[in-house]
Protein backbone atom coordinates (compact mmCIF):
# COMPACT_ATOMS: atom_id res chain seq x y z
CA UNK A 1 0.00 0.00 0.00
CA UNK A 2 1.35 3.27 -0.76
CA UNK A 3 2.24 6.18 1.68
CA UNK A 4 -0.11 9.04 1.93
CA UNK A 5 1.82 11.77 1.00
CA UNK A 6 1.13 15.13 3.06
CA UNK A 7 0.62 18.70 2.40
CA UNK A 8 0.93 20.34 5.02
CA UNK A 9 -0.24 23.71 5.22
CA UNK A 10 1.32 26.42 8.13
CA UNK A 11 -1.05 28.80 9.66
CA UNK A 12 -2.11 31.17 11.65
CA UNK A 13 -4.44 34.41 11.20
CA UNK A 14 -1.90 36.47 13.60
CA UNK A 15 1.29 37.57 12.39
CA UNK A 16 4.74 36.82 13.89
CA UNK A 17 4.21 33.56 15.59
CA UNK A 18 6.42 31.59 14.12
CA UNK A 19 4.49 30.10 11.52
CA UNK A 20 7.89 31.31 9.19
CA UNK A 21 10.28 29.20 10.81
CA UNK A 22 7.86 25.76 11.18
CA UNK A 23 7.94 25.38 7.88
CA UNK A 24 11.69 25.94 7.11
CA UNK A 25 12.22 23.07 9.65
CA UNK A 26 9.43 20.84 7.68
CA UNK A 27 11.41 21.74 4.69
CA UNK A 28 14.73 20.44 6.05
CA UNK A 29 13.25 17.48 7.39
CA UNK A 30 11.83 16.39 4.54
CA UNK A 31 15.57 16.94 3.06
CA UNK A 32 17.10 15.11 5.57
CA UNK A 33 14.81 12.53 5.19
CA UNK A 34 16.16 12.00 1.49
CA UNK A 35 12.29 13.15 0.34
CA UNK A 36 11.44 15.54 -2.44
CA UNK A 37 9.75 18.58 -0.92
CA UNK A 38 8.70 22.30 -2.30
CA UNK A 39 7.05 24.94 -0.76
CA UNK A 40 4.70 27.70 -1.12
CA UNK A 41 4.59 31.09 0.50
CA UNK A 42 1.31 32.87 0.93
CA UNK A 43 2.37 36.08 2.10
CA UNK A 44 0.77 39.43 1.80
CA UNK A 45 4.16 41.37 2.92
CA UNK A 46 7.76 39.93 2.54
CA UNK A 47 7.86 36.40 1.59
CA UNK A 48 10.95 35.34 4.03
CA UNK A 49 10.49 31.48 3.21
CA UNK A 50 10.72 32.09 -0.48
CA UNK A 51 13.92 34.57 0.18
CA UNK A 52 15.40 31.26 2.05
CA UNK A 53 15.11 28.19 -0.26
CA UNK A 54 14.95 30.62 -3.73
CA UNK A 55 15.01 27.22 -5.31
CA UNK A 56 12.25 25.35 -3.64
CA UNK A 57 9.63 27.95 -2.82
CA UNK A 58 7.59 30.20 -4.73
CA UNK A 59 5.86 32.81 -3.74
CA UNK A 60 2.30 33.03 -4.71
CA UNK A 61 -0.35 35.74 -4.26
CA UNK A 62 -4.01 34.34 -4.39
CA UNK A 63 -5.98 37.56 -4.05
CA UNK A 64 -7.67 36.28 -7.61
CA UNK A 65 -8.85 33.20 -9.40
CA UNK A 66 -5.59 32.38 -11.40
CA UNK A 67 -3.47 32.58 -8.03
CA UNK A 68 -5.81 30.28 -6.51
CA UNK A 69 -6.07 28.14 -8.94
CA UNK A 70 -2.14 27.79 -9.14
CA UNK A 71 -1.61 26.77 -5.82
CA UNK A 72 -4.45 24.38 -5.35
CA UNK A 73 -3.67 22.65 -8.84
CA UNK A 74 -0.22 22.55 -7.98
CA UNK A 75 -0.30 20.98 -4.32
CA UNK A 76 -2.21 17.87 -6.15
CA UNK A 77 0.43 16.98 -8.63
CA UNK A 78 3.32 15.34 -8.83
CA UNK A 79 2.20 13.01 -5.49
CA UNK A 80 5.67 11.88 -4.71
CA UNK A 81 6.72 15.21 -3.04
CA UNK A 82 5.72 16.48 0.09
CA UNK A 83 4.08 20.52 0.06
CA UNK A 84 4.02 22.56 2.65
CA UNK A 85 2.06 25.93 2.32
CA UNK A 86 3.28 29.23 4.85
CA UNK A 87 0.04 30.46 4.96
CA UNK A 88 0.45 34.37 5.91
CA UNK A 89 -2.18 36.01 8.25
CA UNK A 90 -3.25 37.84 5.02
CA UNK A 91 -4.68 35.22 2.59
CA UNK A 92 -5.82 33.33 5.43
CA UNK A 93 -9.56 33.50 5.39
CA UNK A 94 -9.17 32.75 1.65
CA UNK A 95 -6.84 30.02 1.55
CA UNK A 96 -9.66 28.28 3.43
CA UNK A 97 -12.29 29.48 1.81
CA UNK A 98 -10.91 27.89 -1.38
CA UNK A 99 -10.25 25.68 0.40
CA UNK A 100 -13.63 24.12 1.52
CA UNK A 101 -15.45 25.40 -1.36
CA UNK A 102 -13.55 22.84 -3.96
CA UNK A 103 -13.64 20.50 -1.23
CA UNK A 104 -9.47 20.12 -1.66
CA UNK A 105 -9.14 17.50 0.74
CA UNK A 106 -11.53 15.00 -0.73
CA UNK A 107 -9.75 15.54 -3.96
CA UNK A 108 -6.45 15.24 -2.35
CA UNK A 109 -7.35 12.03 -0.54
CA UNK A 110 -8.43 10.21 -3.98
CA UNK A 111 -4.32 10.97 -5.41
CA UNK A 112 -3.30 9.61 -1.67
CA UNK A 113 -2.39 13.14 -0.54
CA UNK A 114 -2.84 14.50 3.13
CA UNK A 115 -3.56 17.98 3.81
CA UNK A 116 -2.55 18.53 7.68
CA UNK A 117 -3.01 21.73 8.94
CA UNK A 118 -0.45 22.61 11.33
CA UNK A 119 -2.34 25.32 13.28
CA UNK A 120 0.15 27.99 15.87
CA UNK A 121 -1.59 28.94 18.64
CA UNK A 122 -1.60 31.58 20.96
CA UNK A 123 -3.44 32.75 24.33
CA UNK A 124 -6.03 35.16 22.38
CA UNK A 125 -9.63 34.02 22.69
CA UNK A 126 -10.42 35.07 19.10
CA UNK A 127 -8.02 32.64 17.59
CA UNK A 128 -9.44 30.26 19.19
CA UNK A 129 -12.63 30.68 18.24
CA UNK A 130 -11.14 30.85 14.64
CA UNK A 131 -9.30 27.33 15.17
CA UNK A 132 -13.03 26.05 16.13
CA UNK A 133 -14.93 27.36 13.21
CA UNK A 134 -12.01 25.93 10.81
CA UNK A 135 -12.56 22.28 12.50
CA UNK A 136 -15.83 22.91 12.15
CA UNK A 137 -16.23 24.02 8.73
CA UNK A 138 -13.17 21.44 7.28
CA UNK A 139 -14.17 18.58 9.86
CA UNK A 140 -12.47 15.67 7.58
CA UNK A 141 -9.24 17.35 7.81
CA UNK A 142 -6.16 16.98 10.14
CA UNK A 143 -5.85 19.72 12.44
CA UNK A 144 -2.23 19.61 14.37
CA UNK A 145 -2.16 22.61 17.15
CA UNK A 146 1.71 23.63 16.99
CA UNK A 147 2.58 25.90 20.20
CA UNK A 148 5.39 28.61 20.42
CA UNK A 149 7.04 29.18 23.43
CA UNK A 150 8.38 32.11 22.03
CA UNK A 151 4.84 33.65 21.38
CA UNK A 152 3.38 32.70 24.31
CA UNK A 153 4.42 30.74 27.56
CA UNK A 154 1.06 28.44 28.05
CA UNK A 155 -2.45 27.98 25.93
CA UNK A 156 -5.42 27.00 26.80
CA UNK A 157 -5.03 23.24 25.44
CA UNK A 158 -9.40 22.25 25.60
CA UNK A 159 -8.84 24.91 22.47
CA UNK A 160 -6.81 23.89 20.50
CA UNK A 161 -7.57 19.52 20.37
CA UNK A 162 -6.19 17.91 17.22
CA UNK A 163 -8.22 16.63 14.69
CA UNK A 164 -8.27 13.77 12.36
CA UNK A 165 -5.55 12.11 14.04
CA UNK A 166 -4.82 11.17 17.56
CA UNK A 167 -1.72 13.58 18.03
CA UNK A 168 -0.91 16.04 20.48
CA UNK A 169 0.49 19.49 20.47
CA UNK A 170 3.79 19.68 18.36
CA UNK A 171 5.81 21.93 21.09
CA UNK A 172 8.59 24.68 20.17
CA UNK A 173 10.93 25.70 22.98
CA UNK A 174 11.80 28.69 23.52
CA UNK A 175 15.43 29.99 22.13
CA UNK A 176 17.76 32.30 23.49
CA UNK A 177 18.53 35.31 21.92
CA UNK A 178 21.53 34.29 21.30
CA UNK A 179 20.97 31.67 19.32
CA UNK A 180 17.81 33.35 17.63
CA UNK A 181 20.76 35.49 16.11
CA UNK A 182 22.61 32.52 14.71
CA UNK A 183 19.76 30.61 13.39
CA UNK A 184 18.25 33.76 11.53
CA UNK A 185 21.48 33.99 9.57
CA UNK A 186 20.83 33.62 5.36
CA UNK A 187 23.53 30.85 5.34
CA UNK A 188 22.33 28.70 8.70
CA UNK A 189 20.68 25.10 7.75
CA UNK A 190 19.50 22.93 10.69
CA UNK A 191 20.41 19.69 8.46
CA UNK A 192 23.73 20.47 8.00
CA UNK A 193 24.04 21.70 11.62
CA UNK A 194 22.29 18.57 13.14
CA UNK A 195 24.44 16.28 11.49
CA UNK A 196 27.74 17.92 12.19
CA UNK A 197 29.75 16.25 15.27
CA UNK A 198 30.25 18.47 18.26
CA UNK A 199 27.96 17.84 21.06
CA UNK A 200 24.43 18.59 22.31
CA UNK A 201 24.49 22.42 22.29
CA UNK A 202 21.36 24.21 22.52
CA UNK A 203 20.29 24.11 18.93
CA UNK A 204 20.60 20.17 19.16
CA UNK A 205 18.42 20.36 22.50
CA UNK A 206 15.74 22.22 20.80
CA UNK A 207 15.83 20.80 17.29
CA UNK A 208 15.97 16.74 18.10
CA UNK A 209 12.08 17.02 20.08
CA UNK A 210 10.54 19.04 17.39
CA UNK A 211 12.15 16.74 14.28
CA UNK A 212 10.69 13.45 16.45
CA UNK A 213 7.57 14.84 16.60
CA UNK A 214 7.39 15.74 12.36
CA UNK A 215 8.15 11.48 12.72
CA UNK A 216 5.56 10.59 14.98
CA UNK A 217 3.28 12.33 12.83
CA UNK A 218 3.60 10.96 9.61
CA UNK A 219 4.39 7.30 11.36
CA UNK A 220 0.31 8.51 12.79
CA UNK A 221 -0.75 9.29 8.99
CA UNK A 222 0.70 6.16 7.78
CA UNK A 223 -0.83 3.95 10.47
CA UNK A 224 -4.22 5.77 9.80
CA UNK A 225 -4.42 5.09 6.28
CA UNK A 226 -3.44 1.43 6.71
CA UNK A 227 -6.22 1.21 9.34
CA UNK A 228 -8.52 2.62 6.62
CA UNK A 229 -7.22 0.17 4.39
CA UNK A 230 -7.31 -2.95 6.35
CA UNK A 231 -11.28 -2.32 7.06
CA UNK A 232 -11.95 -2.05 3.53
CA UNK A 233 -9.95 -5.07 2.65
CA UNK A 234 -11.76 -7.24 5.82
CA UNK A 235 -15.16 -5.95 4.10
CA UNK A 236 -14.22 -7.25 0.95
CA UNK A 237 -12.64 -10.54 2.02
CA UNK A 238 -9.59 -9.66 3.31
CA UNK A 239 -6.68 -7.35 1.97
CA UNK A 240 -3.59 -8.14 -0.37
CA UNK A 241 -1.19 -5.31 -0.58
CA UNK A 242 2.24 -4.05 -0.50
CA UNK A 243 3.93 -1.47 1.32
CA UNK A 244 5.83 1.13 -0.08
Amino acid sequence: MPRPTPVYIVASPNQKVGKTLIARLLIEFVQTDGRKVIGYDLQSRRSALAERFPHLVESVDISDTRGQMRVFDRLLIDRGITKIVDLGSGPFDLFFAVMEKIDFVTEARRQLIEPIVLFVTDTEAETARIYAGLRGRLKSTIFVPVHNEAVSVTFAAQDFLAGGIECGPIRIARLSQLVCRVIDRSNFSFANYITEPGGESEVHQWIGPILTRFRELELQLFANRLALFLNAGNANNGPNFEID
